[in-house]
Order: C-alpha cells, then sequence, then structure tokens
C-alpha cells in the first residue's frame, strides 16, 4: 500500500459527475493511508461535492487514514461556504 496518492479533480465536481468522482475516491481511500485531492482545476462545486468530501473525510478518519484538498481555488472554498462549513478542515496546509 503506498504511502500517499494523489487524485486529480476535473473542471466539473458537480451532482452530475459525483458518482465517478465517488468511485474513484473510494479506490484511491482503501489504497493509501495519506490521500491528496488535487483541485487546483475544479472550475464547478456544488453541495455534491462537499459532501463526498465530508463523507470520504469521515471514512478516512474511522479508518485511520487522512484526506485532504490541495490547491483548492475559490470555487471549491465557495461551495464549502455556501453549505455552511468551513473548508479548512480537509485543506492542506499552505505550502
Amino acid at each position: 500500500m503506498p504511502d500517499h496518492l494523489t487524485v486529480t479533480m476535473p473542471g466539473d465536481c458537480t451532482v452530475r459527475t459525483i458518482r465517478t468522482r465517488h468511485g474513484e475516491i473510494a479506490a484511491a481511500l482503501a489504497a493509501t493511508a495519506n490521500l491528496a485531492l488535487d483541485c487546483t482545476a475544479v472550475e464547478r462545486a456544488d453541495i455534491a461535492f462537499v459532501q463526498l468530501v465530508l463523507a470520504a473525510a469521515g471514512t478516512a478518519e474511522r479508518q485511520s487514514r487522512r484526506l485532504t484538498l490541495t490547491g483548492a481555488p475559490d470555487v471549491v472554498r465557495g461551495a464549502f461556504a455556501r453549505a455552511g462549513l468551513p473548508a479548512h478542515a480537509v485543506l492542506a496546509p499552505a505550502a
């Protein structure tokens, strides 16, 4: 099992694509103890993406694993804000 994996999120992280994103994240989380979701390319994100990230973070925590977001643009931060949640809980520290 690799110590660290990064999954690159595509431009569209909305309800239309969430099923595919769920499968990718679940498989990656099962394969590593430290998963990063690179959100640099995300152009659209909605509450479905926020729910997916929070559910994955909860699963990671229950399994003593770690999930972080990296390169989160304003659109990702905005999706968390619209959901009434702070994104900083899963955001990687700034480099």
